[in-house]
């Protein structure tokens, strides 16, 4: 009786998993942005077969980069965001120009100076929005579509912009460089024999 209400269970599970992928949410990225790996080209890897690794990195004085993998079997993609904290404060010795006795003197003095420590944090999105061509997708995890395929296949080759989705609902827009748009043709391009 037990074993079957269990094996009910698990296959109300799966199916489940399978037919509300809305459910799924992007995975992260295999790799961060101090990967040693080649960036927007194709390379094969050992588990996901034909893939292309992207990164973007925040304007002068943002400290965050957003970097994905590319494959037929999923995209992949985390958002890494640096922080900064006072980690302890050292004395230092200073010294400065007073006036004293009708000239300026040059005095010493002792102050409290903050040493910082950083440390990078990461998220990954709920889902993914593209705009290619005239038309709205949106990858939430899991397989990706043979029309998501096909879109990312035929974009154009320039810079693309996607839009991620949090669990906030807020959002963050990012860049894919045109490497990585070229390279899909490569990743998802579709022929009859897969």
């Amino acid at each position: 009786m037990n074993r079957s209400i269990t094996q009910t269970v698990l296959s109300l599970i799966a199916v489940l998993t399978l037919n509300f992928p809305a459910m799924a949410k992007v995975q992260p990225s295999p790799i961060n942005q101090d990967s040693s790996v080649p960036w927007s080209k194709v390379t094969e890897d050992s588990f996901e077969g034909k893939i292309v690794y992207d990164k973007d990195f925040g304007g002068f004085g943002e400290s965050y980069a957003i970097v994905s993998s590319w494959s037929k079997q999923a995209i992949r993609l985390s958002y890494f965001w640096q922080i900064k904290e006072v980690d302890y404060y050292k004395q230092v010795k200073r010294t400065r120009s007073v006036w004293r006795n009708n000239k300026y003197e040059e005095e010493v003095y002792w102050d409290r100076e903050p040493v910082y420590k950083y440390s990078w944090k990461s998220k990954n999105p709920e889902y993914i929005m593209f705009s290619i061509n005239g038309q709205l997708y949106e990858y939430q995890g899991g397989k990706i579509s043979d029309d998501l395929m096909s879109a990312l296949a035929n974009a154009p080759s320039t810079n693309l912009k996607i839009r991620l989705v949090w669990s906030d609902g807020s959002t963050t827009d990012a860049t894919i460089g045109s490497g990585t748009v070229n390279a899909w043709k490569t990743i998802y391009q579709m022929n009859s024999q897969e």
